[in-house]
């Protein structure tokens, strides 16, 4: 402290002193919570805490902070008080210069312009968002600072090092992280004390977060802290990429020396950073990188805060710091699991609070934990909270609440708990800010992450949705959408879906013909489209063409909307139309127009659609597309006509295709005729082709007469073959095989019968030439057949029923054949099981509770189909569940019958030159677009 600091510290401390000899002469108490008191009255009428007096006035006048200039007012009325107390006259001139001529030497001050105040003037703890703690028991005998005395720990040592370095001149970011109320805030607050007086501090938060960071970062000067409190709020903004730029915006700062050095201090929970720094699947190209700026701002940058004070010297010093702070004494007592900062910050009496809370107070709490489930707020309008309490209450509770219920029920979720807030706060604006247009509260941190925890399993109610689509802001509806949809509440997807739309968000007009289409609710899709296109408004339905047709059971809808693209004369679809019809074995259809596509030079590959036919154990399809290319020239698809033939059981008709085309000189014939001879039972005539194909040059047919001569006993024979296998053709293998015939006599080959059932077994194992020979070259290997049209989704939920049972529950028949198994299997083993309706309540259950990673509703009606349950599979794909797990009854998808107005209309799409319309139908039933 400086010599003016001094003097105003000696004579504001001996001013203090006659005070109290003054009170205790007149048999008065005095205390600084005394002075504290009097101070609110009349004529004073001032806050000034204990907690502020001790750090103007402690007991080591080196550790002792001059007063503000904006505390000026606040300390000349402690000057009066005390002067009135000791019967002394205050010279306010006097007092007044001494402050004066202290606060001029405590700052250094610059005409610096940059963001933030001088780090000095925080004085403020819960300014800066730290947690108020529990009160103790009220004593006169000590006056306690506003915050528990601070215990370092071993995350504070690091966080420090990193304050220093950025005092040194090197900019730096650190973000705390840790759950709710583990004292990651207090952490940040105490390594202030670091920095020197010429350091600023920024917490922007006007009008919001993201905005605020947004909007003055460039303004942001050297030697600022920049205060990021509960980081999420900045950098995870799901409805738009305010987020990322803001990430960007902070990057950049890091690293422009011209502008340093700056310290961002952060804080954030554990699950928020993990989705905020989560890579995205390497094996899904397509999908975005949300993160990608925020990622690179925090990795690496991450400090972690022990949720408990488990280290032996931590307790030590916990328990000497409480034998003078009676509120650590408190906590340390009652503690569990030594979770002591969560403890001070009220969390336990928090809980108790809402745990025996009144019922409606409780169902506002509830609706308030559900809304922040739901990505609602943090900021919450009590009108959203009203009207969604109503689904938390019994109809009796309901009848029996008073007619000022909400208000008494607000008051109780508000009313502070041990001096921490309570439950639910009011979002108050700061001095120099205009009052919010509408009042808004916030949910306690402890208690939203209890409550995510203990209702995560949970479905919200009906009127939390309703209440979240009439009065959230309609930029969280987007969110809700997909949160809806992941559940299987169609009805909801589709109001929330519709007000957006009504609104002339144009994406969702688009999400809105997709979405009823999945459905199967193709007039009312169509209706929506027309909307759209009266409005100005020109709907994507290529890209729902295609989303459609990986939807399972979808395809007849996305050909719907191929119809119309076609109509339209759009020739570019061709190639999706022929693959979705391929897929969907409508292989005439796509054959035919496949050939129209040729006609425009968008064909698809034959050899393409043949290949996933084989995959997806469509042998018929596979054939006719291998016949198709031969048919054409392609003189290789004769492999694949004769593989699938086998397939299919047809093994003499593939033996009459391979003869015809090795007797008019097909190499390739010769030798693939060669192995179904022998697998027939005919090894003499299967040994006639291959020797023939030898000598037509296929130098793999060498060893393929040798190993049938050696399967039938003839082993002289069979060694020529393989030495000429090995010195004309080079074939390496050749040798190995013959060295294993020296010495050896056949036993049960050389005595069995001439039927060819040796030569059979043996190819049978090697599965030679075609299957799984890449001597051949052959590309038509058998494969396990799976779903058809890889449902990803759809085999993923499988997959977590299979797991299910892994984990000891319901599905645990299926743990044997867990690695096994495909999709269409799973349906057998759950229909076999007879446990449909228990893997139908798994799916109910995950989708209530939003789990991700799996479509509950599309599997839901998959295995009601399976089942044989078409009408109920049906209702359920037509109209999705309700919140309590029914299934909805039906509900209309109409646009309103007012047209939407082209000037409201958001992102919008230039028209299309040609109208859309309904493809014209012949007598006979056929459109007129589906003739190729």
């Amino acid at each position: 402290m400086n010599e003016q600091g001094r003097a105003f510290y000696d004579q504001l401390r001996a001013l203090e002193k006659r005070a109290e000899a003054a009170c205790h002469k007149a048999g008065q108490l005095y205390s600084r919570r005394e002075t504290e008191q009097a101070l609110r009255a009349a004529p004073y009428r001032v806050e000034l805490s204990g907690q502020r007096i001790s750090d103007w006035l402690p007991d080591d006048p080196g550790a002792a902070k001059v007063p503000s200039s904006a505390s000026s007012e606040k300390v000349w009325a402690l000057v009066q008080l005390w002067s009135r107390w000791a019967g002394e006259e205050p010279r306010e001139r006097q007092w007044r210069t001494l402050l004066d001529r202290a606060q001029s030497a405590r700052t250094h001050r610059t005409a610096s312009t940059s963001l933030g105040r001088p780090v000095a003037l925080f004085t403020d703890p819960f300014a800066l968002e730290v947690h108020k703690a529990i009160e103790a028991e009220p004593t006169r005998a000590v006056t306690l600072p506003v915050l528990p005395a601070y215990i370092p720990r071993a995350h504070d040592a690091r966080l420090r090092a990193i304050v220093s370095e950025a005092v040194s001149g090197v900019s730096r970011v650190v973000v705390l992280v840790s759950g709710s109320s583990t004292g990651k805030t207090r952490a940040c607050w105490e390594a202030l004390e670091l920095l020197p007086d010429d350091w600023r501090l920024w917490h922007p938060i006007d009008p919001s977060r993201p905005e605020a960071a947004l909007a003055q970062m460039q303004e942001i000067g050297p030697r600022t802290v920049i205060w990021l409190n509960e980081a999420q709020h900045y950098l995870l903004t799901p409805a738009s990429d305010v987020g990322e730029r803001v990430a960007a915006g902070l990057r950049e700062l890091l690293r422009d020396p011209g502008r340093g050095p700056v310290l961002v201090l952060g804080t954030i929970w554990p699950e928020y950073w993990a989705e905020l720094t989560a890579y995205p699947d390497p094996s899904d190209r397509k999908k975005a990188d949300p993160h990608a700026q925020a990622r690179a701002l925090l990795v690496g940058h991450e400090l972690p805060v022990p949720s408990a004070f488990t280290d032996p010297g931590d307790v030590d010093a916990l328990h000497a710091a409480a034998a003078a702070d009676p509120r650590l004494a408190y906590a340390a007592e009652r503690a569990e699991e030594g979770q002591i900062t969560q403890y001070l910050a009220g969390g336990p009496a928090l809980l108790e609070h809402y745990h025996t809370a009144p019922a409606a107070a409780r169902a506002l709490i509830d609706a308030a934990i559900d809304a922040r489930r739901l990505g609602l707020g943090p900021a919450l309008p009590p009108t959203l909270l009203e009207v969604a309490a109503g689904g938390y209450l019994t109809d009796t509770q309901w009848n029996q609440l008073s007619d000022n219920w909400f208000e008494e029920a607000l008051a109780y979720a508000a009313r502070p708990v041990r001096g921490a807030r309570g439950a639910l706060t009011r979002v108050r604006s700061r001095h120099g800010e205009g009052p919010p247009a509408h009042p808004r509260y916030r949910l306690a941190d402890y208690l939203e992450q209890h409550g995510s925890r203990a209702r995560a399993r949970l479905s919200p109610p009906t009127m939390l949705w309703t209440a979240a689509a009439d009065h959230a802001a309609s930029s969280e509806h987007t969110e809700l959408v997909a949160i809806a949809q992941r559940r299987g509440l169609r009805r909801i997807s589709f109001g929330l879906y519709r007000a957006l739309a009504t609104d002339g968000d144009t994406s969702a007009l688009d999400g809105l013909v997709e979405f009823l289409s999945v459905m199967g609710r193709t007039d009312e899709a169509l209706a929506w489209y027309q909307y759209a296109t009266d409005a100005g408004h020109t709907v994507d339905i290529r890209t729902i063409a295609r989303a459609l047709s990986s939807f399972l059971g979808c395809g007849d809808e996305a050909l719907l909307w191929y119809q119309l693209l076609v109509s339209e004369g759009d020739s570019s679809v061709f190639p999706d139309l022929v693959r979705l019809l391929a897929g969907m074995s409508r292989t005439d259809e796509a054959l035919a127009w496949n050939r129209r596509a040729a006609e425009v030079e968008t064909s698809v590959d034959p050899s393409e659609l043949a290949e996933q036919a084989t995959v997806e154990g469509r042998a018929e399809d596979a054939l006719a597309w291998y016949r198709f290319m031969a048919e054409n020239g392609d003189s290789g698809a004769l492999r694949g006509v004769a593989v699938m033939l086998v397939r299919l059981g047809r093994s003499e008709e593939a033996l009459a295709v391979l003869l015809q085309h090795a007797q008019a000189g097909d190499v390739f014939a010769m030798g693939e005729a060669g192995w179904l001879l022998a697998e027939l039972g005919r090894p003499e005539d299967a040994l006639t082709w291959y020797r023939r194909a030898a000598e037509m040059g296929d130098h793999f047919a060498y060893r393929c007469v040798a190993q049938i001569l050696a399967s039938v006993g003839r082993v002289e024979e069979a060694r020529f073959w393989y030495q000429r296998a090995a010195t004309v053709a080079g074939d390496p293998y050749a040798l190995q095989e013959a060295r294993q015939l020296e010495g050896t006599v056949p036993d049960d080959r050389a005595a069995a019968s001439g039927d060819g059932s040796q030569a059979r077994d043996f190819f049978a194992d090697d599965e030679v030439p075609w299957l799984l020979a890449k001597e051949r070259g052959t590309h038509t290997s058998r494969q396990k057949p799976v779903f058809p049209m890889g449902h990803d989704d759809f085999i993923r939920t499988l997959w977590g029923l299979v797991r299910a049972g892994r984990d000891g529950g319901t599905f645990s028949v299926l743990d044997r054949t867990y690695d096994e198994l495909n999709a269409d299997q799973v349906l057998g083993l759950l229909g076999e099981h007879r446990l449909i309706d228990e893997a139908l309540a798994w799916c109910q259950s995950n989708a209530a509770a939003g789990a991700p990673h799996g479509d509950w509703w599309g599997t839901a009606h998959v295995l009601l189909k399976a089942d044989g349950r078409t009408d109920e599979a049906q209702r359920l794909r037509r109209y999705g569940w309700e919140p309590d797990g029914s299934v909805s009854l039906p509900w209309q998808a109409l646009p309103p019958e007012t047209p939407l107005r082209p000037d409201v209309l958001r992102r919008p799409h230039p028209a299309s030159e040609t109208t859309r319309k309904s493809p014209s139908v012949d007598e006979g039933g056929e459109p007129e677009w589906w003739r190729p």
